[in-house]
C-alpha cells in the first residue's frame, strides 16, 4: 500500500510540475489574454486532483482537507488584512507551513487557492495564473523538504527568503508582457530592476512571518498530526 501511495504522489507532483506549466505556456502563447480565468480554474482543478492523490490509507483525510481549508482561509484573510502594505503579506508563510506539515500536494493547493480566492478582492488578471503557480510551487517544495523544515527553523526561513525573489522573477515575466506588449530579455531586466524594492520586501516579510508563526505552528501541528494520523513522518518526531 505504501508503494501505491508513493505512486499516487508521483502522479500528483507530475501533474503540478508538468501539466500546470503547460497550461500557462498555452495561455501565454496561444490564448487571448482574457482567457485567464478558465486557465486559473483549470489550475485549481489540477491542484485539487493532486491534493486528493496525496490521500493516504489509514490517515484521516477529512481532517487533512479541513486543515488545508483552514490554512487557505488564514492565508487569504492575512493577505486581505495586510492589503495596505504591498509586498508584506503572510501568504508564503502559510503556504510553506502547510506544505511542511501536510505534504507538498497540500502546500500547492493552499498556495494556488490563496491567489485565486484573494484576487477576487484584489482583482483578477493574467497575473493570477502566475501567482497560483509560484505560491503553489513553493508549497510543493516545502512538502519535499518537510522533515528538515519541521525540525529546523533556519531551513524554514531560508526557503521563505528564497521564495521572495522566485516569486518576483516569475511575476515579472507577466509584468514584462503586460507593460511592453511582448517579452524580451532587455524589457524583463528593466522590469526586474524596477521591482527590486518589492523583491526585497517579499523576502523580508516571508522570514518575518515565518519567525512569528513557526514555533506556535510547530506545537499545534505536532498534536494534530499525531491525533489524526496525518503526514509522512514517524510518530517519534511529534514527541520531540
Amino acid at each position: 500500500m505504501a508503494e501505491k501511495t508513493s505512486l499516487r504522489r508521483i502522479f500528483a507532483y507530475a501533474a503540478v510540475v508538468l501539466v500546470i506549466p503547460a497550461m500557462i505556456v498555452t495561455f501565454a502563447v496561444y490564448l487571448p489574454k482574457r482567457a485567464f480565468m478558465p486557465v486559473a480554474y483549470g489550475i485549481a482543478f489540477v491542484a485539487v486532483a493532486a491534493f486528493m492523490l496525496g490521500f493516504e490509507r489509514g490517515a484521516d483525510n477529512a481532517a487533512k482537507a479541513v486543515l488545508a481549508a483552514v490554512f487557505t482561509a488564514l492565508s487569504v484573510a492575512g493577505r486581505v488584512l495586510f492589503a495596505a502594505t504591498p509586498g508584506f503579506k503572510p501568504v508564503f508563510a502559510m503556504t510553506i507551513l502547510a506544505g511542511a506539515y501536510l505534504g507538498g500536494e497540500t502546500g500547492f493547493m493552499v498556495g494556488a487557492f490563496s491567489a485565486l480566492l484573494s484576487n477576487f478582492f484584489f482583482g483578477q488578471g493574467g497575473w493570477t495564473i502566475f501567482q497560483m503557480f509560484t505560491w503553489g510551487f513553493i508549497g510543493l517544495v516545502a512538502g519535499l523538504l518537510g522533515p528538515l523544515m519541521r525540525k529546523h527553523t533556519t531551513v524554514l526561513c531560508t526557503l521563505g527568503f528564497l521564495a521572495g525573489p522566485l516569486f518576483s522573477f516569475v511575476i515579472d515575466i507577466w509584468s514584462t508582457v503586460w507593460i511592453f506588449g511582448k517579452f524580451s530579455w532587455k524589457a524583463y531586466l528593466a522590469t526586474t530592476l524596477n521591482a527590486l524594492p518589492f523583491t526585497i520586501m517579499y523576502a523580508v516579510s516571508n522570514v518575518f512571518f515565518l519567525l512569528i508563526l513557526a514555533r506556535p505552528m510547530r506545537r499545534t501541528m505536532k498534536r494534530v498530526t499525531v491525533k489524526y494520523g496525518l503526514l509522512h513522518q514517524k510518530p517519534s518526531l511529534a514527541r520531540r
